[in-house]
């Protein structure tokens, strides 16, 4: 009987030690609800990150669990969702390491996406000045806006979406479109019309997405990591089933004369940089007003309203005329506007006020680069 017993306490001692089966924690991915082909919450495939994110949760061993968020609101969006730990991934976010500081953690690169010139089926172009004389249609306050607004000659045709500047094209309103590539394929299926699609390389117009961590899940930032570079095929032909391809690529470097002035030029001290009672040596100056270039392009997103190295879409949003349109006050009008924002602006657009979200040596910095920049007529 003490035998028996001594057994039946082991064999029980056994269970409690081993425990029940547990069902391991589902990867809870952040994804935006209405972005296709890239996320969507509606009808029978989902897009193409949601399917990215069923093959990660698998090779994980995890089950795969949806957490819907539009991104829209940008880098809010990333603080609402996955740094509020609403999800363990978000997949979409841009592959730039820096982004949001130590907090945001990447993985990838994962998906490369940019803008493209759309054309006619039978439409074909071998350099971008063959656009001139020639309707293009394009999105207000994008990226491609920017760079068209530097070739002399075009026509342009402004709307407010993409989606907008495709189907002027497909009704024959436009003679081309220079638009983010993601609506193409769902426009060739709504108007059924089919596109030349080339992908134009330059300054701001091609970048990758990443998956993003929280800070502190470093081992699944590398997970991750690992598991998208042997995934890239597979990937690239997800991509390609939901439409997304390329006709052609084109080279366009559109900011020639930006890069000329920053590494010809001097720059110019900024009465706001000399903390000290002697004046930074240049090789300083020029470290600090590179840092404020990535500062404004990349990590703070300025370049979303100013456009790329500041070349703005239209006069006031220009901040290399800051000296013209200010005079000697401009550096006073800069501190101000940063700091406190504007609720109206000659765009028509708000400006939001810095004050609590850059530190002041990230303003003096792109007040440096600034003034590096600056024209005089």
């Amino acid at each position: 009987m003490r035998r028996l017993a001594s057994l039946t306490l082991a064999a029980a001692t056994a269970f409690l030690l081993a425990g029940p089966d547990v069902a391991a924690e589902p990867l809870r991915v952040c994804l935006d609800p209405d972005t296709p082909p890239l996320s969507t919450a509606q009808g029978d495939r989902h897009g193409i990150y949601y399917e990215v994110g069923e093959r990660l949760a698998a090779a994980l061993g995890r089950p795969f669990q949806v957490y819907w968020w539009p991104t829209d609101l940008g880098k809010r969006a990333i603080r609402l969702t996955l740094l509020a730990d609403r999800c363990d991934v978000m997949l979409g976010v841009p592959h730039v390491k820096g982004l949001m500081g130590p907090r945001l953690l990447v993985a990838g690169p994962l998906l490369e996406l940019g803008y493209v010139l759309v054309l006619p089926e039978e439409g074909a172009i071998d350099r971008i000045d063959e656009l001139v004389g020639r309707r293009v249609a394009v999105a207000f306050n994008s990226e491609a806006q920017n760079a068209l607004a530097t070739l002399d000659g075009v026509v342009p045709v402004t709307f407010r979406e993409p989606e907008q500047a495709l189907r002027a094209l497909a009704a024959r309103e436009a003679d081309a479109a220079f638009v983010w590539e993601a609506p193409v394929p769902w426009i060739e299926r709504e108007t059924g019309r089919r596109f030349t699609v080339i992908a134009i390389d330059g300054p701001r117009l091609r970048w990758q997405s990443a998956a993003g961590v929280a800070r502190g899940n470093e081992a699944l930032r590398d997970r991750l990591d690992e598991l998208l570079r042997g995934m890239r095929e597979e990937i690239a032909a997800i991509a390609r089933s939901y439409g997304l391809r390329y006709d052609g690529r084109l080279s366009w470097n559109w900011l020639p004369a930006s890069a000329e002035r920053r590494s010809d030029l001097p720059v110019e001290p900024s009465p706001i940089v000399r903390v000290a009672a002697e004046a930074p040596a240049a090789d300083d100056l020029r470290a600090v007003a590179e840092r404020g270039r990535e500062l404004f392009n990349s990590v703070l997103g300025c370049a979303h309203c100013h456009g790329p190295d500041a070349v703005g879409p239209d006069k006031p949003r220009d901040l290399r005329r800051m000296k013209i349109r200010y005079r000697t006050g401009w550096v006073d009008a800069y501190w101000e506007t940063v700091r406190e924002g504007r609720l109206q602006t000659q765009s028509g657009l708000v400006m939001p006020a810095w004050k609590d979200t850059a530190s002041e040596e990230d303003l003096r910095a792109i007040l440096a680069w600034l003034t590096g920049l600056q024209v005089s007529r």
